[in-house]
C-alpha cells in the first residue's frame, strides 16, 4: 500500500470484490455483510467482514477505511457496452496482434467487455497496449475532440498510458489477465532518453512487458500534431530501443510510414532499412506494411516481399486501413494501387512465418468482431498452415515468454 493511500489496482480488486459482496447480500437477503478482502486475503469474505467487523479492513494513511475510496474506482463488468455480432460464422482461431487498450484521449470500455468481444469473434489471446500520444483539448476550442483527427488541437507523448494499462489488467482476474500480453508504447522516439524510461517500466513491472510499441514514426498527422520534432525510425533514441530490444529478448512494435501523404514517391524507405539493420537482434514488427489514411503507392507487396527478403528481422502485420485499401482494393478515392489480394495471398505463402493479423481497434469495441471476421477472405485463400501461422502462431513465438 502506497504511504498516502491504496494503489489503483487494489481500489479495483476492492471494488470489484465489494460489488460481488452486495450482490450475494441481496441474494441471501441481506444475511451478508459486503466488505474488501484484506491485503493477501484473496477473493473470499472473512468471518469478521461477514459480522459487520470493520477491523480487517485496509486503512488509508490517516486511519480512515478505504471502502469509500474503492468504490469510487472505475470498475465494471462490461456487461453495458454494446457489442455487434459478427455477420459469419466463427471458423479460425486468431491471436489479435495489434490492439490499443485506449483511445487518444485515453477512454477504455475496459477489459471485461473486452473479453466479451474477443469471445464473440474467436479470439482466444491478444498483444495489448495504450495510446502513447493524446490528444489535447485547447482553451479556445468549445467542443471536446474525441479523436486525433478531431480538430488542430496538437498531440502529445503520454507516458501515463503505460501505467493505467499495467494497473488496470493486473487487477483483473486470472482468466482475463492470461489472455492478454502487454506491450509498453508511452515512450517519445525523439529522446534519447526513451531507453532509459523502458528500463524503468521493466524494473517496476517485473516479468509483464512481452513487447514494446507501438511507437510512432513518420505517422502523417498524428505525428505532425504532435509537439516536438516529427519522429523517424533511424534516430538515435529509437535504435538505443532497439538495442534494448535485443538485450531483453522484446519485439519492438513501429508505425512507420512508408511515404508522406498523397506522393506516390517512396521517401521513408530507408530510414526503415537504418533501422532494421542497425541491430539484427532486435525483431521489428513493422505495423500496417507502413500505411496509413491518404498514403497510396504502388505495388506495395512488391516492396514488402523486398524488405522481408532482405531483413531476416523484420516482421509485418495486416491491420487497420492497409487491408481495406490496399489488399480489398477499397480506396476512399479509387486509386488503384496495381496490386490484388491474390497477391497479397502469395505474399502470405511465400513468408508464412512473417505476417500476422490485427485489429488495430482503439479503446473500444462495439465493431470488434467485424475487424476480425473481415479478414477471413484472405484466410480462406491460404494454406491452413499459413493461416495458422499468421492467424496466431508468428505473434505468439515473437513476444517474450516469462
Amino acid at each position: 500500500m502506497a504511504k498516502d493511500g491504496i494503489s489503483r489496482r487494489e481500489a479495483l480488486k476492492m471494488s470489484t470484490l465489494a460489488l460481488a459482496g452486495a450482490a450475494g447480500s441481496a441474494i441471501l437477503g441481506g444475511c451478508a455483510q459486503a466488505a474488501p478482502a484484506s491485503a493477501g486475503s484473496g477473493s473470499s469474505l472473512s468471518s469478521s467482514s461477514a459480522s459487520g467487523d470493520r477491523s480487517g479492513v485496509p486503512e488509508d494513511a490517516n486511519g480512515a477505511n478505504v471502502t469509500k475510496q474503492a468504490s469510487m474506482a472505475p470498475v465494471d463488468d462490461g456487461s453495458k457496452v454494446e457489442i455487434d455480432k459478427p455477420n459469419v460464422e466463427i471458423k479460425y482461431d486468431i491471436v489479435d496482434s495489434h490492439l490499443h487498450y485506449c483511445d487518444f484521449l485515453e477512454k477504455t470500455d475496459g477489459f471485461p467487455a473486452l473479453a466479451r468481444a474477443q469471445d464473440m469473434s474467436g479470439v482466444s489471446e491478444s498483444v495489448i497496449f495504450g495510446m502513447g500520444i493524446a490528444k489535447q483539448w485547447d482553451e479556445h476550442v468549445d467542443k471536446a475532440p474525441t479523436y486525433y483527427l478531431s480538430n488542430d488541437c496538437r498531440c502529445y507523448y503520454y507516458s501515463v498510458t503505460d501505467y493505467l494499462l499495467a494497473e488496470d489488467l493486473l487487477a483483473q482476474s486470472e482468466d482475463i489477465r492470461k489472455r492478454y500480453h502487454p506491450f509498453c508504447c508511452g515512450i517519445n522516439g525523439n529522446d534519447r532518453y526513451a531507453a532509459d524510461h523502458i528500463r524503468q517500466l521493466l524494473r517496476l513491472y517485473p516479468n509483464f512487458w512481452q513487447g514494446i510499441g507501438e511507437l510512432m514514426s513518420r505517422h502523417d498527422d498524428l505525428t505532425a500534431l504532435t509537439y516536438g520534432e516529427p519522429p523517424h525510425i533511424d534516430h538515435p533514441a529509437f535504435l538505443d530501443i532497439f538495442d534494448l530490444g535485443a538485450e531483453e529478448g522484446l519485439p519492438v512494435m513501429v508505425h512507420h510510414n512508408i511515404t508522406a501523404q498523397n506522393n506516390e514517391e517512396v521517401l521513408y524507405l530507408d530510414e526503415l532499412k537504418c533501422a532494421v539493420a542497425h541491430n539484427r537482434e532486435c525483431k521489428i514488427i513493422w505495423a500496417h506494411v507502413g500505411i496509413s489514411r491518404r498514403v497510396e503507392i504502388q505495388h506495395l507487396v512488391k516492396i514488402a516481399a523486398e524488405m522481408l527478403s532482405e531483413n531476416p528481422n523484420l516482421y509485418t502485420d495486416i491491420s487497420w486501413v492497409v487491408y481495406d485499401y490496399y489488399i480489398k482494393g477499397n480506396f476512399p478515392d479509387r486509386y488503384n494501387d496495381g496490386d490484388s489480394m491474390d497477391d497479397w495471398a502469395k505474399l502470405c505463402e511465400e513468408f508464412p512465418d512473417r505476417i500476422m493479423l490485427g485489429t488495430d481497434k482503439v479503446g473500444h469495441w462495439k465493431t470488434y468482431p467485424a475487424e476480425i471476421v473481415k479478414y477471413y477472405e484472405l484466410l480462406d485463400k491460404l494454406k491452413p498452415e499459413t493461416a495458422r501461422a499468421i492467424c496466431k502462431d508468428n505473434i505468439l513465438g515473437l513476444i517474450k515468454k516469462y
